[in-house]
């Protein structure tokens, strides 16, 4: 009698039950929160912060609240109280959305109940993600109306707006938004009327695409910026390398203008985005869908939007950088009060809302020759286009950070708790700054010191910037041998909570690989600052 069939059916048995077997262990880990996985520390592992390590306001204690996150990039309070944190994702990490109720337990919102898809065992006899997938990374996320509401890309790289409810439902608010380039769909912010306010950055540094844009260059080989309105444009045609030369790609040098794809400078008028969905703007849209508006355009990077108790929004805005081939330098990072309809200057103007061409902004002559100019100036015929210049001293300007610094997303001070004393000086918002992203934001050249990586504190009626949380030693806490015990290193959001303590979202270790972010896992964490009444 031959044996073989009953051989071959038992290493089918083994070959499906390995890969089950692995999956289980997978399942076990996630659970236990073995791998480095969020952790709500216990009340007792919550010591304060030695201020020999950080600095924080006097009649406060700094504590370290959840430990293990990866590539966290906003939080959000829901009416229940509950603590929400999205992880963006990027580079092998996924996007991840969960929160922690007001009794620590931990909770999913996407992928609701699901295990991540695993492409090294392609032969389970089974599916374990759903169709719908978020892609990174996440700008922000709001709660509101019983509804979580986060900003991503698609499959496409196009940017989306996203609500998901408690029950793992979502549906698109607004899609088909242009973020495939150097920027996507940033901060939400939810308005009085209940209208959702967002921005989007742009596709490039300064609006010419450059090989400092390859990485998203060689997927979307028509993308440029799109404007607002009709741009007349002032004949400005730059010479970069061209990585896509050869029998088919073209001379060893491109010649692109501003607005164009890359290899593209032909065009003197540029329409407006055809689809009325322009880059470096500020949007609204109704929370059910439908309705979409742009607010304000000519805005860099808004990475942070938050309203007043006055109903005022205000924005943070990130600076042109010393980069690609129109580098700009020292543009700084900034807050902004956002006024309907208005042009903000990009890419004329400064965030600052200072010409370009002002001597400040000149990039090391070496650095900028190649593209075939000696200086920066202007892009657009900015009176043909119906364009009125910023004026440094409109309203437009609330603060004013280094540049580079990474102004990211803020709260305002509220109104009761141990924190409305700071209220008494004026309209108080803090503000994660995440720090920078040297040497790709300088163009290869070596910053004079660390910017950013710390919390700061603007008085919007003074226009006054002062440190509010800092590490005693400049930098990240991965940038000091030795380091022993908690510090900040890339704060990148700021929430009040309804217990009135201030939660800081930090980003954990990140460096620069040429363009790309690289990620060390489970280095994120959230930080609770408290008023000392409140902490005993």
């Amino acid at each position: 009698m031959n044996d073989d069939g009953p051989q071959s059916q038992t290493s089918i048995n083994n070959s499906v039950r390995a890969p089950l077997v692995c999956l289980g262990l997978f399942v076990v880990a996630l659970v236990s929160g073995c791998g480095g996985g969020p952790t709500l520390l216990k009340p007792s592992e919550q010591t304060t912060i030695d201020r020999q390590l950080v600095e924080y306001p006097a009649g406060t204690e700094l504590k370290p609240y959840i430990t293990g996150l990866t590539a966290p990039t906003a939080i959000a309070f829901d009416n229940e109280g509950s603590l929400l944190i999205a992880e963006g994702g990027g580079g092998e990490h996924t996007a991840r959305i969960f929160g922690f109720r007001n009794d620590g337990a931990y909770f999913e919102i996407y992928p609701r109940g699901r295990l991540p898809e695993l492409p090294s065992i392609p032969q389970l006899p089974f599916r374990l993600s759903s169709r719908f997938k978020i892609y990174p990374p996440i700008g922000g996320m709001v709660a509101a109306q019983g509804k979580v509401y986060v900003s991503h890309r698609d499959a496409n790289d196009r940017g989306a707006i996203t609500a998901f409810d408690y029950e793992g439902n979502h549906t698109t608010v607004v899609g088909d938004l242009p973020a495939h380039g150097d920027y996507a769909v940033t901060d939400i912010a939810v308005a009085g009327d209940g209208r959702l306010y967002f921005g989007i950055g742009s596709l490039t540094n300064s609006a010419v695409v450059g090989i400092d844009n390859m990485y998203w260059l060689r997927e979307h080989r028509d993308a440029c910026d799109k404007p607002w309105g009709k741009l007349y444009l002032l004949g400005r045609r730059f010479d970069t390398i061209n990585p896509f030369a050869g029998l088919f790609g073209g001379t060893d040098i491109a010649v692109t203008a501003p607005f164009q794809p890359f290899g593209m400078s032909i065009e003197t008028v540029i329409p407006p985005a055809e689809n009325g969905k322009p880059n470096a703007a500020i949007y609204s849209v109704n929370p059910n869908g439908g309705d979409l508006r742009v607010e304000a355009h000519g805005i860099r990077y808004p990475v942070g939007l938050a309203f007043s108790e006055l109903g005022v929004l205000y924005v943070t805005n990130q600076g042109m950088k010393m980069r690609g081939t129109r580098p700009v330098k020292d543009d700084p990072d900034v807050m902004l009060r956002i006024f309907h309809g208005q042009w903000y200057g990009w890419p004329d103007f400064s965030t600052n809302l200072i010409p370009i061409r002002d001597p400040r902004f000149q990039p090391p002559v070496e650095l900028i020759i190649k593209s075939g100019y000696r200086d920066l100036s202007f892009l657009i015929d900015h009176e043909a286009s119906g364009l009125t210049a910023p004026s440094t001293n409109s309203n437009l300007l609330t603060a004013e950070f280094k540049p580079l610094a990474g102004a990211a997303k803020f709260d305002f001070a509220p109104a009761s708790g141990p924190f409305s004393r700071l209220r008494q000086s004026g309209n108080i918002a803090i503000v994660a700054l995440t720090g920078d992203r040297a040497p790709y934001d300088t163009g290869g050249y070596k910053l004079a010191g660390p910017q950013g990586y710390k919390v700061v504190q603007v008085n919007l009626d003074e226009r006054t910037v002062r440190d509010f949380i800092r590490n005693t030693h400049e930098g990240p806490a991965s940038s000091h041998d030795g380091q022993r015990g908690y510090a900040l290193e890339r704060p990148i959001d700021v929430k009040f909570g309804p217990d009135g303590a201030l939660y800081i979202l930090d980003f954990g270790r990140m460096e620069m690989k040429g363009a790309n972010e690289k990620v060390k896992g489970a280095t994120g964490m959230i930080f609770k600052l408290v008023g000392i009444s409140a902490s005993k």
